[in-house]
């Protein structure tokens, strides 16, 4: 377990570069749909496509088939933030820009809908808590691999390049369980307490 933990060292400033690249994301989504907010609505379906697919999931399919869709699509981005550093840290720089992008295009959206800010606070943040630091941690390790590849100082890029991915393999430790639960509470939690600001 201590090895777990001692992979989530000297990942701070790479966590603090993740958010600010997420909060940047959330302002351009932001923006952007309100420069055009009919292009936006009219291609829904390419920004928002999974979103979209879970929630028809919740309207037809059981809570366990609910609960495995979102945790299998948030692994998938988390495993391809995390070893995409691989490509020099590009896969995800873009990837919690996107991140960020569909949170502040959702917020929009609400807005523009006529919907409250509590309504999209109460459908993001019971889950959210979890979800968010988790792909925003693996977003750290994602970039610092990344870093280590572009600036490797003294060292070498190979014996960065295996520190950093088996740094990555045992975070999955704690990020993947992560994820599960916070699966289960997006399922399970928050649409009751979405419910109570409609």
């Amino acid at each position: 377990m201590n090895k777990i933990w001692d992979s989530f060292r000297d990942k701070r400033w790479f966590l603090v570069f993740s958010l600010t690249l997420f909060f940047a994301g959330g302002i351009a989504g932001y923006i952007i749909f309100w420069n055009d907010p009919s292009l936006i609505l009219t291609n829904i379906e390419k920004f928002l496509g999974n979103i979209l697919k879970i929630g028809k999931a919740m309207e037809d399919k059981s809570n366990l088939h609910v609960v495995g869709l979102i945790f299998q699509n948030n692994v998938k981005a988390l495993i391809l933030i995390i070893f995409g550093g691989i490509a020099f840290g590009i896969l995800p720089f873009f990837g919690i820009l996107f991140n960020g992008f569909v949170v502040g295009l959702v917020l929009a959206m609400s807005i523009y809908e006529g919907q409250s800010i509590a309504l999209f606070l109460a459908a993001m943040l019971p889950h959210g808590i979890l979800e968010l630091p988790t792909i925003l941690m693996g977003g750290a390790f994602g970039l610092k691999t990344g870093f280590d590849l572009i600036f490797p100082k003294t060292h070498s890029r190979i014996g960065l390049l295996k520190e950093n991915l088996s740094n990555s393999l045992l975070a999955l430790g704690i990020l993947v369980p992560s994820l599960f639960i916070a699966a289960g509470i997006e399922t399970l939690i928050t649409p009751n307490i979405a419910k109570m600001f409609i």
